[in-house]
């Protein structure tokens, strides 16, 4: 799940690991986690990003909304958070797997989501709707709350781009001392990647390279 607030970490950190669900394995040996092994690796993250991000958490279901109500536009979620339930719910998925990533300081956070689906046309409309979605929340500023409406965090949704052939949004938080969040997502085959990266200095140049690096690893 990623939606970024930098003061929120650890709270949000525990929110996701009660979110997992455990590892399935099968009858005649352990579940092999095909998803997970598309996945960017910790190095290649590291060599993109220039910095020293560790693994945080991982989830085998998409995060549902409940975490950050009220929310002004709640479709809105699906801008500033990648693997969400708000779009994933009735896609029709078959598997989901998403982990984050960040380094010691939370200067820099990744969160890559991939998920399966029947062929490649279910994926395709699964990157449809979320465009159509980051299209209509362009422009405007989403508010919401990690404690339950106590205090509110907003942030600024921009108008979606493409680079490179790859679909991108960013959102900028109000409160200039927190990071800008970039958002890709792209279709492969039947899968569909889903990635969040927050950080100071982060361009979208990143953004479609380490997109691409996982992307290229689904296409073999």
């Amino acid at each position: 799940m990623g939606i970024d607030r930098k003061a929120a970490a650890v709270a949000l950190s525990a929110a996701l690991i009660a979110a997992c669900t455990p590892t399935v394995t099968d009858s005649d040996g352990p579940h092999v986690d095909v998803l997970g092994s598309m996945m960017a690796s910790e190095s290649e993250i590291n060599t993109v990003m220039d910095a020293k991000v560790r693994p945080k958490t991982a989830l085998r279901s998409p995060m549902t909304n409940a975490n950050y109500e009220p929310l002004s536009r709640p479709e809105c979620i699906v801008v500033i958070g990648n693997g969400m339930e708000w779009v994933y719910g009735d896609s029709g998925y078959r598997e989901f797997r998403e982990t984050q990533l960040a380094d010691d300081n939370d200067d820099v956070e990744v969160d890559q989501a991939i998920a399966r689906f029947d062929n490649p046309q279910a994926a395709e409309a699964m990157v449809a709707r979320t465009l159509d979605i980051w299209r209509r929340c362009g422009g405007d500023t989403l508010t919401f709350s990690y404690d339950g409406g106590k205090t509110r965090d907003a942030r600024r949704m921009a108008v979606p781009t493409v680079l490179d052939g790859v679909d991108l949004t960013h959102d900028e938080p109000l409160d200039v001392s927190d990071r800008i969040t970039h958002r890709a997502i792209l279709a492969v085959d039947a899968h569909v990647v889903d990635l969040r990266i927050s950080g100071y200095t982060i361009t979208d140049r990143q953004t479609v390279q380490l997109a691409k690096i996982i992307a290229g690893r689904n296409a073999l």
